[in-house]
Parts: C-alpha cells; sequence; structure tokens
C-alpha cells in the first residue's frame, strides 16, 4: 500500500478566512493566535462549511477490497483509477504480514494472529499468484481486457488519484482511525493523516481532536 501526496490548495488561513468572510473579514486582519482560536471552536462546534474549501490531492494504492472501502467516502471527494481495460502490466499482489483470526464476540474485525496464519498466506499467495498467471495468459491469448479482470483477485492492488476537501478527508481519517476499522485501512488512513498535518496543522490539530 502506498499514499503520495501530488497537491494541495490553501492553508489554515484560508479556513479562517472562509469563516470570517461572514462578517466580511479575512484572516490577514486578525492575530495567528485569534485564527487558531477560531478554528478550534469551528471544528468543537461542527461547522465543516470552512474546512470545506481547501483541497488536497493523493496518489493512492491499495488493494481492491480497501479501495473499497474508501470509496464508500462519496461526499467531498473525486476519484479516478486505474483502468485493466487499458494497462497490460502484471497485477501486483498485496501479502499482509500475517492473517489474524476472527474475533470471539464481533460480527467484523479481527483478533490476533492466527495460529495457521503460515499456512493460510501459503495458500492465498499460490492461489492468487495462480489467478494473476491466467490473467496474463488470456491477455496474451487476446481475451477482452474487461473481461479478463474479472479473475483478479480483492488482493491485487489499485491505484488512484484522490482528491477532496480538507473536511473530507478529516472524516475519512476520524473514521477510518478507529480502532474497530480493519488494520490495513487504518495503516492507509494513517499514511494520509500524516501527509495532511503538516500542510493545515492547525486545521488538522483541531478536526482530529
Amino acid at each position: 500500500m502506498q499514499v503520495e501526496y501530488v497537491n494541495h490548495y490553501g492553508d489554515d488561513n484560508m479556513v479562517a478566512s472562509a469563516a470570517r468572510v461572514s462578517f466580511s473579514k479575512r484572516a490577514e486582519e486578525y492575530s495567528a493566535e485569534q485564527n487558531e482560536r477560531l478554528i478550534h471552536f469551528l471544528a468543537r462546534e461542527n461547522h465543516w462549511v470552512p474546512f470545506s474549501h481547501p483541497q488536497i490531492t493523493m496518489r493512492m494504492k491499495a488493494p481492491t477490497s480497501i479501495r473499497t472501502q474508501c470509496f464508500k467516502h462519496k461526499i467531498g471527494f473525486a476519484e479516478s483509477e486505474e483502468s485493466r481495460r487499458y494497462i497490460r502490466s502484471t497485477p501486483r499482489l498485496f501479502i499482509p504480514d500475517t492473517f489474524r483470526a476472527a474475533p470471539e464476540n464481533a460480527k467484523q474485525g479481527s483478533g490476533g494472529t492466527h495460529v495457521d496464519s503460515d499456512y493460510w498466506l501459503g495458500q492465498y499467495t499460490d492461489l492468487a499468484d495462480r489467478a494473476i498467471e491466467i490473467y496474463e495468459a488470456m491477455i496474451s491469448e487476446r481475451v477482452a481486457p474487461e473481461q479478463a479482470r474479472f479473475i483478479l483477485p480483492q488482493g491485487v492492488e489499485v491505484e488512484w488519484y484522490w482528491t477532496g476537501s480538507l473536511a473530507a478527508f478529516a472524516r475519512f481519517c476520524k473514521q477510518r482511525l478507529d480502532p474497530h476499522a480493519q488494520l490495513e485501512v487504518r495503516q492507509l488512513a494513517y499514511a494520509v493523516s500524516q501527509h495532511i498535518r503538516p500542510l493545515f496543522p492547525v486545521s488538522w490539530a483541531a478536526l482530529m481532536k
């Protein structure tokens, strides 16, 4: 998995100015301390609109099933994903460090490392690698790529451009950094957060409380 910073628009002052425009004011007319207090007030009182003006673009890479969890976050986001209708490179398989046991008293989530983790890792990689081999054989035999991709497993990584507002990324990170979220998407959300934090230090600190 990978998170790569691409670009961003705006800063903490943009958030403060978006709020202060109600009074026909700008952040530059106030001290840094006053703007910081305002930003923390906005976050604390769930005033999301001022945080919706700054934008961030990331280039993401994650297994298909984790990408699906990311794409459930729709409001404030736009995504452009690679398509195997057009590309011919060998798909990259995500291999977890271990397989985790199912939780004892929950419908979702996971427990500690499964007692037979090494065995299931072997089964997973053997079957997934075979699926990728068959996919490449289908491509070489001129099976339509848009159908050949059906055979690829959920563990194959995909890349996408992800652009969203500061508010949207904050909602994603707060939800997906929760201990109840799947470990892999938590790792992705942590990487996203680490990229955004230095870009909007005051706003991000306020939003992540």
